[in-house]
């Protein structure tokens, strides 16, 4: 959520846009806890937010990160490049078994 909302100032529903894009839930994700979400991320100073008042439309929650936010977020970042790093090494050796991964067939649990 922090990386979407360092994108800019944003609202809750281009948010909610933005995550079923990207598909991080096999189902819509949930509008209750996006919005629970934004608020914990709020209440532990992550993000701010502000209401927006539109010449057109409804009043809307705008969100934007805060430099605490964003040192979170950097931090994150290292920890996604490990990860992304011990998947690049298993499917290496995965691959080293003469096993294609568009061979896998659907994800199971291990």
């Amino acid at each position: 959520m922090l990386v979407l909302v360092a994108g800019g100032a944003t609202h809750g529903y281009s948010l909610l846009g933005r995550l079923n894009e990207l598909g991080v839930s096999p189902d819509e994700v949930d509008v209750g806890q996006l919005y629970r979400t934004l608020r914990e991320l709020e209440l532990a100073g992550l993000v701010v937010s502000r209401w927006e008042m539109p010449e057109a439309g409804a009043a809307r929650r705008d969100y934007e990160i805060t430099d605490e936010g964003r040192a979170v977020l950097h931090n994150w970042a290292f920890v996604m490049q490990e990860r992304a790093r011990l998947v690049g090494e298993f499917l290496a050796q995965y691959e080293q078994l003469g096993l294609a991964t568009e061979q896998a067939g659907p994800a199971q649990e291990v």
